[in-house]
């Protein structure tokens, strides 16, 4: 590993975190003479999950006032970074290191493709939704919401897992190996999400960009989901929905009716609405 940990640059936002940042770094840097080097982005946290790092020469803290959001965190940690790639971890994901050998070795391989992740899986084994995904379009998310196309809409977790490493639209936001002159060539994560969908929008420009995006269902990743935000559910629907609707009008416009868009703002808002006093009610409890 200690030819990875030249080529790697590990970019962690964390925020409230509590012991998974720790427990996320301890198994990627796990048995390792010479581990890859983490950068750090706290945006503010208040549960001392920062005070549960043990001190390391191989992390770099960067410590926020305010919280900046992941896009911005992840932009800031990306730059100066000097190895090739960069691995833009969630804080309670767990990568081990023979994991993330192996999707360096992939991106080595491939010169075509610019990203590359493992399957996602819940702490039940489950495979989560959106390990394996298309890229959303108006017709996907339609089908998607239907329930009556299996494998047809977004999420491909439906469909039997591939055996061998392939191409895919879109992985886990949760974990991607990412080529660090891409993500700088393109700009980095676009600002303008609040939080959600900027990693599906890094994902279209790559594609745009001329680029691939791989997977390797062999490397397994495993993923707590919803730390930092199960205690907020408000915002994090609300910026879902701001979400998907950049998204959309961002890079759906040639497979999107003019004549549509006011439906879909109509239909997002009032999903968002709907959803407002149950999720109320469920943070009151």
């Amino acid at each position: 590993m200690s030819q990875v940990s030249q080529k790697v640059t590990v970019l962690i936002v964390n925020y409230n975190s509590g012991r998974w940042l720790a427990r996320c770094i301890a198994t990627l840097q796990e048995g390792q003479a010479q581990p890859v080097h983490c950068r750090i982005l706290d945006n503010a946290s208040t549960d001392g999950s920062l005070a549960m790092l043990a001190p390391s020469p191989h992390c770099t803290i960067i410590k926020s006032e305010a919280n900046l959001g992941f896009a911005v965190g992840v932009n800031q940690l990306s730059d100066g970074a000097q190895t090739p790639y960069l691995l833009i971890l969630n804080p309670d994901c767990l990568l081990r290191p023979e994991g993330l050998l192996r999707l360096v070795e992939e991106l080595e391989a491939h010169d075509e493709a610019a990203m590359v992740s493992g399957r996602v899986f819940n702490l039940d084994g489950g495979e989560q939704r959106g390990s394996r995904r298309r890229l959303p379009d108006p017709e996907r998310i339609l089908k998607e919401l239907s329930g009556r196309y299996p494998g047809a809409g977004v999420d491909l977790i439906d469909q039997a897992p591939p055996t061998e490493p392939i191409e895919v639209e879109a992985v886990s936001g949760a974990c991607m190996l990412v080529r660090t002159s891409v993500f700088h060539s393109l700009g980095g994560f676009d600002a303008d999400y609040p939080m959600h969908f900027e990693d599906l929008d890094l994902m279209a420009r790559i594609h745009q960009a001329g680029y691939r995006i791989r997977l390797l269902p062999d490397v397994a990743i495993s993923h707590a989901g919803g730390i930092s935000s199960h205690h907020r559910p408000l915002a994090v629907m609300r910026d879902k929905h701001d979400g998907l609707w950049l998204y959309l009008n961002k890079h759906c416009q040639d497979s999107w009716p003019a004549w549509s868009r006011p439906l879909w703002w109509l239909g997002i808002q009032l999903h968002r609405w709907a959803l407002t006093p149950i999720l109320w009610w469920q943070q009151r409890r």
